[in-house]
Formats: structure tokens, C-alpha cells, sequence
């Protein structure tokens, strides 16, 4: 009980020396400083969505540059690109429903793009809808039923075909 007592009261006097308050606060707040200054360089500026339209087409397939593109045949029978973004489960849904005609759901961002410097104007693919079900939807279906590792290697297979090479 002494040695309790006695340690006690070489803490409590450590902890009222300056030289010890400063050590620690230094060695605490240095790190913190280094940190907030990487992390200030490192930010990047949120995505600010300026609009969100939808179009009727058909999946043809996927482009991998930098970020992976979903190719989409418009009704008139031109082209247009789409940054994929997350989830992964529309990737899924698109090549499940490949060359079959969908609704699309896409945003006009103002996102950073590390790749070109800054931030860019992009049109991201967000959602889609084949008859009355939609990508979210159908996910949770296969969802109930299947663990994600199932799932994974069933459609990660058809997102592979899926690619434009």
C-alpha cells in the first residue's frame, strides 16, 4: 500500500513539472502538425453535381484508361461514354444486361481528377433501370440469396467479357 501511495506522488509530481508538461505536449502536438500539413496538401475538393439527366440505351461494353468508362449506344445509335463510378453493383447489373435497353441515370460533375490536374467536368453513370427493376433493387435480390464472394466471382467474369479490348 506504501509503494501505491508512493508511486502516486512521483506521478503527481512528474506531472507538475514544466519541462515535462511542454515534453509531452511537444512530442504530442508535433506529429499532429506534421499530419495536418499532409493532410492539407493531400485534399481534394468535394464533387459538386451540377446536373443529373437520364437517356434510353443499350450497354455495349467497358473501357479501362485511368478509371474505368461504360459504353453506351443511345437510341439514335450513337455512342456515348460514362465514368463508372461505385458501386460495384451497377458494373454487375450492366454486364447482366448487356445489349438489352436500360434507363440511365448520370450526373454532370465538377470532380478532381488527379490524372489531369485538378478538377474536371465528367458525366458519371449512377444508376439504371431494365423494365421495372432497377440496379439497386436487383442487387439486393441476388444479395439475399448469395454471399458477395459468390457474386463477386460470378460477375467480375462477366464484367471481364464485358471489356472492350
Amino acid at each position: 500500500m506504501k509503494s501505491l501511495m508512493k508511486l502516486r506522488q512521483q506521478v503527481d509530481r512528474a506531472f507538475k513539472r514544466p519541462l515535462f508538461i511542454v515534453s509531452v505536449l511537444g512530442l504530442t502536438l508535433l506529429p499532429l502538425c506534421f499530419l495536418q500539413g499532409i493532410n492539407a496538401q493531400d485534399r481534394q475538393p468535394p464533387d459538386k453535381v451540377k446536373a443529373t439527366r437520364t437517356l434510353r440505351g443499350s450497354f455495349v461494353g467497358f473501357e479501362m484508361g485511368d478509371y474505368m468508362h461504360a459504353e453506351i449506344r443511345k437510341s439514335n445509335r450513337k455512342r456515348v461514354s460514362f465514368f463508372m463510378g461505385q458501386p460495384e453493383s451497377l458494373r454487375y447489373f450492366l454486364a447482366a444486361n448487356k445489349g438489352k435497353s436500360l434507363l440511365l441515370t448520370y450526373q454532370v460533375v465538377d470532380s478532381y481528377i488527379p490524372e489531369a490536374g485538378g478538377v474536371e467536368t465528367i458525366e458519371r453513370l449512377v444508376a439504371a433501370r431494365s423494365g421495372t427493376e432497377s440496379d439497386a433493387d436487383w442487387w439486393k435480390r441476388l444479395r439475399k440469396t448469395s454471399s458477395l464472394e459468390t457474386l463477386r466471382k460470378r460477375y467480375d467474369t462477366l464484367v471481364d467479357k464485358a471489356t472492350i479490348k
